[in-house]
């Protein structure tokens, strides 16, 4: 199945990975787990259940807390659920985690 990202076609299909490797052994999460949760959190932005999108990134961060998109694509959900601090958090933290992703240019 094709990856998804809420925030266009350019990101669909490319690594997950942003700045670290899968971390998820640490968190008691396989590396295709850990990918399940990646992929089930776009299908849930895709059907438009953005609670499930943001709970499903939140498990994902937690087994690889260095990856830029994974806030990202939070960071979009909470915005569609008027959570705008949340987003505006997860948006600054995707920034710093690298300031070259085109998601978090100003």
């Amino acid at each position: 199945m094709a990856q998804f990202s809420i925030f266009g076609s350019r990101t669909a299909g490319r690594p997950v990975r942003c700045v670290s490797g899968v971390q998820g052994a640490r968190y008691g999460l396989s590396k295709a787990e850990f990918m399940e949760k990646v992929q089930q959190s776009n299908e849930a932005c895709q059907r438009g259940d953005f609670q499930a999108a943001v709970h499903l990134y939140t498990n994902a961060l937690q087994a690889d807390p260095q990856n830029c998109i994974l806030y990202s694509n939070r960071s979009a959900a909470q915005l569609k659920l008027g959570q705008h601090q949340a987003a505006l958090d997860d948006a600054e933290k995707a920034c710093e985690l690298n300031p070259k992703w085109p998601k978090v240019s100003v």
